[in-house]
């Protein structure tokens, strides 16, 4: 069970202390390494962000190799479907026994999302030539790097808007362990991430220079993103509402704008489409019943109640109820979420300590689930890194949370829409997160997007004249 009680006075001083040293030796490190542009000051960045990369990429290498992660959960239905696609069994795979008693086949009946990320998952097995699931891992490895360069091209764009601290952009994400660590888990997570960040890159170059081929890119990263991932549905939406602002602008032709009108609906056919064509094609061809799909009452409910780690994460025994009794479990489902909504609205004051608590609790395990998805059992000796982990990346969250609000407020009559983009993102994540079941896994994107915003903050946030 998750605990958010902050008793003890000296880790919070501990944690106030830290801030301050990060937020300071970041500035005065973006001083030397970017107060020049000369040749030699080109190469000393160049160099030192290399080394970084590099030992950011060793770290991911050492610890996925070293750290005998068990595949456990949704990723045994998923990593057994792309095994069998690839080795083109799937009939057979579909009757072998997963978690909670059931065969992979009503898995897949039940969980219909996982079917495009088990495809894409099989795509990559033919194209590195092996049927070792646990080589997906270098996947995960190749997206960590392709995060923080992302990151940058994304703060590169906001520096033509704004002053930028790119050495605490590359502290933030470079330091935030919890990606790295997570390279061990088989799972459309770390791979969805990168691609998103690199559409939201790319649809920021869309609007910088009209060219056709950025929002295509873009669309086909977010298409395999949400075939990996479909909560990088909130990149998405973000992005649309992104592309109909830029439609406001004054400087738009009528032609342009009903080009750009065109290019969103072109965007969202190929985001959303493929994904639900590879489901309805999985399901048909291997006579699987598509009625059988968890409702979205089943996830609202989940997200209401309470389970053994917090309120609103999510519930294994609603979860494995639905799995075998998906008929029934929908229906029953339904009537009890009636209940709870009604019994919130009845009850306001234990509706509002409910919220707070999930919200603490996803907020507050600043792990992510890093070391818990690396533990074979609870007495394992990787539980001894928790706290030190926990504790600098609470430090991070809270000075990246708290640059990003004093740029949002200085800025406030002037904030650009690749700022306003980013900020969607989040508010996004984070709404979606209060309504549906949580994990505090699934806000790492939130997180990592707000990095660039955060680091406008430490120069003084005065937006540029633009000529």
């Amino acid at each position: 069970y998750i605990d958010i009680q902050f008793n003890n006075i000296l880790n919070i001083a501990g944690i106030d202390v830290f801030i301050f040293l990060l937020f300071m030796s970041t500035k005065y490190m973006n001083q030397y390494l970017y107060n020049k542009n000369d040749k030699r000051e080109k190469m000393i960045r160049r160099t030192v962000l290399t080394v970084a990369i590099v030992i950011y990429m060793a770290f991911s290498i050492i610890w996925t190799l070293n750290v005998e992660c068990i595949v456990e959960g949704d990723q045994i239905p998923v990593l057994e479907t792309a095994t069998a696609l690839y080795h083109d069994n799937v009939e057979e795979v579909l009757q072998h026994d997963t978690y909670a008693g059931v065969s992979i086949g009503r898995y897949l009946e039940t969980n219909q999302q996982q079917i495009p990320l088990a495809c894409m998952y099989s795509v990559f097995l033919k194209i590195m030539h092996t049927d070792q699931a646990e080589m997906l891992r270098i996947i995960n490895i190749i997206s960590n790097v392709l995060i923080v360069l992302a990151l940058y091209k994304i703060t590169t764009q906001l520096a033509k808007d704004y002053p930028v601290n790119k050495a605490f952009m590359f502290t933030l994400i470079l330091t935030f362990v919890s990606i790295p660590m997570l390279s061990t888990f088989i799972y459309g997570d770390i791979p969805s991430l990168a691609l998103c960040l690199w559409a939201v890159y790319l649809i920021m170059k869309y609007r910088e220079n009209r060219k056709i081929r950025y929002i295509i890119s873009a669309a086909i990263l977010n298409m395999i993103a949400c075939m990996m991932r479909m909560n990088s549905l909130i990149f998405v939406i973000a992005t649309v509402m992104y592309l109909l602002f830029t439609l406001l602008e004054k400087n738009n032709l009528w032609k342009e704008k009903v080009l750009s009108i065109m290019m969103i609906i072109v965007y969202l056919v190929i985001c959303l489409v493929p994904s639900s064509l590879v489901k309805s094609h999985f399901l048909e061809k291997y006579h699987l019943d598509k009625d059988k799909a968890f409702s979205s009452s089943n996830y609202l409910l989940m997200a209401m109640v309470g389970s053994r780690r917090s309120n609103g994460w999510y519930n294994e025994s609603i979860g494995e109820y639905t799995l075998k009794n998906p008929e029934a479990a929908n229906e029953e489902h339904k009537a009890q979420l009636k209940e709870r909504i009604n019994y919130f609205l009845q009850h306001p004051g234990q509706a509002i300590g409910f919220y707070v608590v999930k919200l603490a609790s996803t907020w507050t395990e600043n792990t992510y689930s890093a070391v818990r998805n690396n533990m074979k059992e609870y007495e394992d000796p990787l539980q001894k890194i928790a706290d030190p982990v926990s504790f600098y990346q609470k430090a991070l969250l809270i000075v990246m949370c708290l640059c990003s609000l004093v740029v949002l407020i200085q800025n406030r009559k002037n904030l650009s829409l690749e700022v306003l983009f980013l900020v969607t993102i989040f508010i996004g994540g984070f709404a979606f997160h209060i309504l549906w079941e949580t994990k505090s896994r699934y806000i790492i994107p939130y997180i990592v997007v707000l990095m660039p915003v955060a680091s406008i903050a430490i120069q003084k946030s005065t937006r540029k004249q633009i000529n």
